[in-house]
């Protein structure tokens, strides 16, 4: 597998393993609904329109606006390709963003949020190997 990055003025989002696209937001930024649109045709075109899982890092995230968190939710539910999303923070604002998106929006996968990149990266790839292994058999 190529590993493959796509940097924006928003951050970057790349792929590192099949089935897992990492995504991270630079320091100081808000995400509006341009940059959610920008960021999911970036993932389209990463996972080549197949099932994944997601790592964000939303550690240096300023806040995302409403119209933003409902696009990402309902396109990402509606798309059926994300399985599930994996939450990276370690900032207060981060995660009162990341938690406040979970009991707002409720989205068709599982999300979790993570305190640790590494183990929201094994979680997300088991996330991804769990739905992989069931399409399969």
């Amino acid at each position: 597998m190529m590993k493959r990055t796509v940097r924006s003025d928003f951050g970057e989002v790349s792929i590192r393993t099949k089935g897992v696209i990492h995504a991270k937001v630079l320091h100081g930024v808000e995400i509006d609904l341009k940059k959610a649109e920008i960021y999911h045709s970036l993932v389209e075109h990463l996972s080549k329109n197949e099932q994944h899982s997601t790592v964000i890092d939303l550690t240096g995230i300023s806040g995302i606006t409403p119209d933003a968190r409902a696009f990402l939710q309902k396109t990402s539910s509606e798309w059926g390709k994300t399985v599930a999303v994996a939450l990276v923070t370690n900032t207060f604002t981060a995660r009162v963003l990341a938690n406040f998106f979970l009991s707002i929006n409720k989205p068709s996968y599982p999300v979790k949020v993570f305190s640790d990149a590494l183990d929201a990266q094994h979680w997300a790839r088991n996330e991804y190997l769990k739905v992989i292994t069931r399409v399969a058999s």
